[in-house]
């Protein structure tokens, strides 16, 4: 039973998970509050231990996936382990979540702008396997092929520096009425009634008449009611971002 940090794990995990075996047990544990089990809070550096459900799957052109879901326990509630099944490949079965806000960022003159921002991802986290090869993001792997671009830091300030256009296969539709669309390559992606009169809504509207949409995407973003953290998905390397003009 290999321990990384004090975080236990089912050893069988680096068969899928190879050298980012570490890193994925530690953004698990650092994302996970309360116990799987018990419903008790998580406190730093008590023995805990992972548990990961693995599905895999194949899709009719061949292409073999993996889906993760995973929890954390104390490990005086549960030891840790690892199942593996097999299923029919349903990629609807995949739950989109998605957060909006709005940043501000410093133009050369001193002047502030504000930047509609729009925060996506899936869950749980698929990846995929080509010609016997290590496993690669799903998601991430379709958002590069499209012109976004790997963000090592969390810093809102950088990404909104760093992030450039996407490929003009990515596009924001906005209505008259309010209602906002994300393609990419065709596919809907994500899309949201917003209404004028709503404070928080006017304002990312206004914000969008700039013409473009900061996009965050990636595994591990953690979305909630409370708020929006990306800092796991950072770490790990699956964090995505780029802006995506938008068409009226």
């Amino acid at each position: 039973m290999p321990v990384t940090r004090n975080v236990a794990w089912d050893r069988r995990l680096e068969c899928f998970k190879g050298r980012d075996t570490t890193q994925y047990v530690l953004t698990a544990a650092s994302m996970a509050s309360a116990c799987a089990a018990c419903g008790g809070p998580l406190e730093s550096g008590e023995p805990l231990s992972l548990l990961v459900n693995v599905t895999e799957s194949t899709a009719p052109d061949g292409t073999s996936y993996v889906t993760f879901t995973d929890c954390v326990c104390h490990r005086r509630c549960s030891d840790p382990g690892l199942n593996v099944q097999r299923s029919q490949w349903v990629p609807n079965r995949l739950t989109p979540m998605a957060a909006r806000m709005v940043l501000t960022q410093q133009s050369g003159n001193g002047q502030e702008r504000l930047v509609p921002m729009l925060a996506y991802t899936l869950v749980p986290v698929v990846a995929f396997r080509e010609n016997d090869g290590d496993l690669t993001s799903a998601l991430v792997s379709i958002l590069l092929f499209h012109g976004f671009q790997l963000a090592m830091s969390p810093d809102y300030a950088g990404i909104l520096e760093d992030a450039v256009e996407t490929s003009a296969s990515c596009s924001f539709s906005l209505t008259g009425q309010g209602l906002i669309t994300l393609s990419i390559g065709g596919r809907t992606l994500f899309g949201e009634q917003l209404h004028p009169d709503e404070a928080e809504d006017a304002l990312w509207l206004e914000a969008a008449r700039g013409g473009h949409v900061l996009v965050i995407s990636g595994d591990n973003l953690v979305i909630t009611t409370n708020g929006l953290d990306i800092r796991h998905a950072a770490a790990q390397g699956t964090l995505v971002i780029g802006t995506v003009p938008i068409h009226a």
